[in-house]
């Protein structure tokens, strides 16, 4: 009788698991029916197994001569588009700002497993704590409250405003180049990549306009670096993200495919390995020339690797 009455509990357990399960599979707010409906067929999308191709191996000894660059990508290039769209996540297609933003996951601050550290120093080493990221990646804008029917100033209120992937329209690379003898080819690997956002920081004047009961306010572009990240730690979620193929839809490519292997991009370099580790805008004023000195740093890459070969 003991037996046949813990085998009924278990059965009613099961069966309240399962209802439970059949639940969250169906309609609510906070879950959704199905997956994201974007072909007429059945999506094998990137899966969470989906693991970054591993550098080949490379030893201290072997490598014969190196050069570090640093580079900027401008999403505002048409070449570079594929970065920055979509502004808003659409199905399971995201820009790599979105991507980079949801490998942060700031909207559970206390998560600390499975994030994406951000670095305040270029080589990685101090990283951001969660309260700091969470200033970072937004702004305090202090806000004047008027009274509505004698227009006088009572006071301030600070607005918490969090800051947008679609912001990001400039990336900066940092990249060493090396001729690896063992393999006697000449390669290239991304150390870190920094996202640099524009954002309008309203300016406040004295003026106000008593009919729309609104301050005039002066939107001011500023410019603001979010921080340092790890390329090798950002790979794994750049593989597990689906690009738009500009040539074939079929023919998926993941971030990590598109800027580690193919360098599908457009980027101009505005400093290399220096004496006095100063950018190319430190030493030559104009922009002309600024884009003439960077090509010629890409050409002297590019005669040294044609200088290895003999036909």
């Amino acid at each position: 009788m003991k037996k046949f009455a813990l085998i009924v509990m278990m059965v009613f357990a099961a069966g309240f698991v399962f209802a439970q399960d059949d639940e969250l599979e169906g309609s609510t707010l906070e879950q959704p029916v199905r997956k994201p409906v974007e072909m007429p067929w059945e999506q094998v999308n990137t899966g969470e197994n989906t693991d970054p191709v591993a550098y080949p191996p490379v030893r201290q000894a072997d490598v014969m001569y190196y050069w570090t660059i640093w580079r900027i990508i401008d999403l505002r290039e048409k070449i570079n588009h594929p970065l920055y769209f979509p502004t808003e996540q659409r199905g399971t297609w995201r820009s790599l700002g979105q991507t980079i933003f949801d490998a942060i996951d700031m909207s559970n601050p206390e998560k600390t497993e499975g994030v994406l550290p951000l670095y305040s120093d270029e080589m990685c080493t101090l990283p951001y704590s969660r309260d700091e990221l969470q200033s970072i990646i937004s702004q305090t804008q202090p806000i004047t409250k008027y009274d509505l029917e004698t227009g006088e100033e009572i006071g301030t209120e600070e607005l918490v405003i969090q800051f947008e992937p679609k912001e990001i329209i400039n990336y900066r690379l940092k990249e060493v180049w090396y001729f690896d003898k063992q393999y006697s080819t000449f390669r290239v690997q991304i150390l870190e990549i920094e996202p640099i956002i524009e954002y309008e920081r309203p300016t406040s004047n004295s003026s106000y306009d008593e009919e729309d009961d609104q301050e005039d306010v002066a939107p001011q572009k500023t410019q603001k670096r979010l921080g340092y990240i790890y390329f090798n730690e950002l790979r794994p979620f750049l593989a597990k993200q689906e690009v738009f193929n500009v040539k074939n839809n079929a023919a998926r490519l993941s971030f990590d495919d598109l800027i580690t292997w193919k360098r599908d991009f457009s980027s101009l370099i505005y400093k290399e390995s220096n004496v006095y580790d100063r950018d190319i805008e430190e030493y030559i004023a104009n922009s002309r020339d600024q884009r003439i000195e960077s090509e010629r740093i890409t050409e002297k890459l590019r005669t040294f690797e044609h200088d290895l070969w003999e036909f």
